[in-house]
């Protein structure tokens, strides 16, 4: 099982995925926030990421960097 902790670009809503969890124990702990501003690799808009949510998948994901 692949984990994910991801957030969506404020303005065109695309998910990013900020890290990658192969540890189910991180699980247990709340993902860790960013420093700073992200950059939509969409649309190029920078923003500072406000909530997380975690995505299991039993592939990875199509990672576009």
């Amino acid at each position: 099982m692949y984990t994910y902790v991801c957030c969506r670009c404020t303005n065109c809503t695309a998910q990013i995925v900020l890290e990658n969890r192969e540890d189910p124990n991180l699980l247990h702990r709340p993902p860790r926030p960013r420093a700073g501003r992200e950059a939509c690799p969409y649309c190029r808009t920078v923003f500072v990421p406000q909530s997380y949510y975690i995505k299991e998948s039993v592939a990875p994901l199509a990672l576009h960097a």
